[in-house]
């Protein structure tokens, strides 16, 4: 169990700080919830996650060398370019929403690479595609700078030397 003023991920909303954990009636009986807000939106969004749930997962950040470990297996990581559109939008989108953060990162490469060959080539990326790529390097980016008191700018550099070292 999480204590107040703990800093967690929440599976969509990213880095959020629990403020409160209190009994509500938010549906038919009361339960006890962890009232918390996303760092990322100065408390506009108030976020309630049952303490007891398993269809939420949260969980507790990660430390710089379990970032760095990370990184360095996302290199190991084989996810393929899919050709067909809905068969690449469907498995990109369930690797976003899932919480295994070095395929994640994979897939960051994926795209990064794809997005280069396409502009090579003069023609344009995907809006589908350009979504993905923005919503996974958000949810990489929020997470790691916090963790590092990096700025979110700094992490693609910090990545990109974690890779380099392994080659």
């Amino acid at each position: 169990m999480f204590q107040i003023g703990s800093i967690v991920i929440h599976p969509s909303a990213g880095v959020c700080n629990i403020e409160d954990i209190r009994e509500e009636k938010l549906t038919e009986r009361k339960r006890t919830y962890y009232i918390m807000h996303p760092l990322s939106d100065n408390k506009a969004t108030t976020i309630y996650v049952p303490v007891d749930t398993d269809k939420v997962h949260l969980r507790k950040l990660m430390g710089k060398d379990e970032i760095i470990s990370i990184i360095r297996h996302s290199a190991t990581e084989k996810i393929e370019w899919i050709d067909n559109t809905n068969l690449r939008k469907a498995a990109y989108s369930a690797i976003l929403r899932g919480d295994d953060t070095s395929r994640i990162i994979a897939l960051i490469t994926v795209l990064h690479t794809r997005k280069a060959r396409a502009t090579e080539a003069g023609r344009k990326f995907s809006a589908f595609d350009e979504k993905i790529l923005h919503d996974a390097e958000k949810k990489i980016h929020q997470e790691f700078s916090h963790a590092l008191s990096m700025q979110e700018e700094e992490i693609p550099k910090f990545i990109i030397t974690q890779l380099q070292k392994i080659e």
